[in-house]
């Protein structure tokens, strides 16, 4: 009876093990939804990622579905609820999606700066108009009272967090002070061609963004030549953290690898396809903190107030 019964006991350990082997693989969705992180004109962004989720979903053997939500905070949401399986999306996003959600970092993106050089991380601009009078950082914070300022979104790292950390560090902000206390205005562009094109239809005197948007191979991404030449940039601040490929909580290791190893062989395929979504030139597995450490270090010392972001 007794060695009945320690069979039956474990029978039922071995059931309930396979039960919940099951309802662990049965979390792996029949369509993957991407995100992809809102950063020009969201009608390109989204045609250049349902090219780049045509070729994932050969890769993968699942239908992939691109999503390019209308602000940054909305990737975080989706990333946190499970509405959205994967995404690519820059340093405070993650940092968000894998506090409130537990999401885990898969690859990080290569870009090519103006020299040439392949990076993991790259520099926040400040911009404005050519014919402003601003000629450098230092005259522009010493200026800011008279000064409409257009952020890209309060969770872009290169459009906020860098250029706020900046800011303290030079002190001209006091840690978690409002950039609105010392500038005529502040506003946020939502992208980072919307906030450059505030300042070329006369609505702000300065803007913060991403050295790709105005320097290197893909500048035509965001902004035509005409545009361009009629902004200035007048300093950077280095060490931004490259964007990258995150995957939410209670996927399969199976299907994270396998879409690891999709992403991997397009980056080496068919550059192009990245290229045309962020331009970025590749894909490659960092580690995970060494990778967003310089963004975590930043808004440490900020204090900057982030907390509900994604709630």
């Amino acid at each position: 009876m007794k060695k009945r019964g320690l069979l039956a006991a474990m029978a039922a350990v071995v059931a309930m093990v396979s039960v919940g082997a099951s309802m662990a693989q049965a979390e792996d969705p029949k369509e993957i939804v991407f995100i992809f992180q809102k950063q020009k004109d969201p009608a390109k962004i989204q045609a250049d990622a349902d090219k780049l989720a045509s070729r994932l979903s050969t890769e993968v053997g699942v239908p992939v579905k691109a999503i390019v939500p209308g602000d940054y905070s909305a990737s975080v949401q989706a990333l946190v609820s499970k509405k959205a399986d994967f995404a690519y999306v820059s340093s405070l996003p993650f940092l968000l999606a894998r506090r409130d959600g537990k999401a885990t970092l898969l690859l990080a993106e290569v870009r090519r700066d103006a020299a040439g050089t392949e990076r993991t991380e790259y520099s926040s601009l400040f911009v404005v108009a050519k014919d402003s009078p601003i000629q450098s950082v230092d005259e522009l914070l010493k200026k800011t009272k008279e000064l409409r300022m257009c952020f890209t979104s309060p969770t872009s790292t290169s459009g906020y967090i860098m250029p706020y950390y900046r800011m303290v560090k030079e002190g001209v902000l006091e840690k978690r002070q409002d950039p609105k206390t010392i500038f005529q205005s502040v506003s946020f562009g939502g992208g980072y061609s919307q906030a450059l094109e505030q300042i070329l239809a006369g609505r702000a005197d300065v803007a913060c963004v991403s050295d790709y948007v105005l320097e290197g191979a893909r500048v035509d991404n965001y902004l035509n030549a005409e545009q361009r030449e009629k902004l200035r940039i007048v300093g950077k601040t280095d060490g931004v953290p490259t964007h990258l490929i995150c995957a939410r909580d209670g996927l399969s290791d199976e299907l994270k690898s396998k879409m690891k190893a999709a992403l991997l062989k397009v980056s080496a395929e068919e550059p192009e396809l990245l290229a045309d979504v962020y331009g970025a030139s590749a894909f490659k597995e960092v580690d995970e903190q060494q990778h967003v450490q310089q963004a975590i270090d930043a808004i440490d010392f900020i204090g900057l107030p982030i907390e509900g972001l994604a709630k």
